[in-house]
């Protein structure tokens, strides 16, 4: 009896002495699992860094989507290349050029096709000293007695009473963001803004339809060459020099109601891509 009471302790002692090895060990399979799991959704989260995209712009007179890195290198026509013209925008891929290009893709009807562009010929925002430049130099050439005093003129006389007007001109700088009804249809760029005259009744900001004449802009804009941008970290502006048409177009807003609009016929327009002539 004294032997087999000595046994089971022994048996019970080598029990306890084992669960706390099994405790262990479990213990280090789970810490070994989360490891690997850290390291997996790291390499994964880096993976999908270094192939994420973004937009460039181009601030360069132009910069070539080139097949190769060399050749992107070279500022030059490339075999299997596309050309990007200043204020284009395109996509890059990763976190940072290498050795001097970004990674790159374009899409055709074919599909994806992988490239690079010349880092030093793109940038996060456009350039826009340019339509600062036209801004200067319209005030120069426009002084106010040659203007339409937006701010102050009463926005009824605008609709009837355009002849009021006749050799002024209407000088507008506005975000894209705030142009309505865009139309580049018969060669003509048609759209509708908010311009900050007086209204007859309530002083509330009114709307102007504005139309340029243009088939370089135009074209420009209907084969995707040109596209205007507009959001929390950017957005595109437009310089206008308009003149009253003599006319009006009537518009359906949001609640039904047909409003009478006068309309500009702009004679010089500029944005990130350049300047415009329009009929004078």
């Amino acid at each position: 009896m004294r032997w087999s009471i000595l046994a089971l302790v022994i048996s019970l002692a080598a029990l306890s002495a084992g669960c706390p090895l099994t405790a262990i060990k479990a213990q280090q399979d789970r810490n070994d699992a989360i490891a690997k799991y850290q390291a997996d959704s790291q390499a994964a989260y880096a993976a999908g860094m270094a192939n994420a995209q973004s937009d460039m712009y181009v601030v360069a007179d132009e910069v070539w989507f080139c097949p190769s890195a060399d050749d992107a290198r070279k500022r030059a026509t490339c075999p299997g290349g596309k050309r990007f013209a200043r204020g284009q925008k395109l996509k890059v891929i990763g976190q940072e050029p290498v050795d001097g290009v970004w990674r790159s893709e374009i899409w055709d009807a074919k599909g994806s096709h992988p490239g690079f562009v010349l880092a030093a010929a793109v940038n996060e925002l456009p350039e826009t000293g340019a339509l600062d430049d036209f801004v200067v130099a319209i005030d120069r050439r426009y002084p106010a007695s040659k203007r339409i005093p937006v701010e102050t003129v009463n926005y009824a006389d605008l609709v009837s009473r355009p002849k009021a007007y006749a050799g002024r001109v209407l000088l507008l700088r506005q975000p894209s963001g705030q142009m309505l009804d865009k139309d580049f249809g018969d060669e003509t760029f048609t759209f509708i803004v908010p311009i900050p005259a007086r209204h007859a009744r309530d002083h509330r900001v009114a709307l102007a339809q504005f139309e340029l004449s243009n088939r370089e802009l135009v074209a420009a804009f209907n084969s995707g060459q040109h596209s205007y941008s507009c959001s929390s970290a950017y957005c595109d502006e437009f310089v206008i020099v308009a003149r009253l048409a003599g006319r009006t177009v009537d518009r359906v807003d949001e609640v039904g109601n047909v409003v009478r609009l006068p309309v500009f016929t702009v004679i010089e327009m500029a944005d990130r891509f350049g300047t415009y002539q329009g009929a004078r």
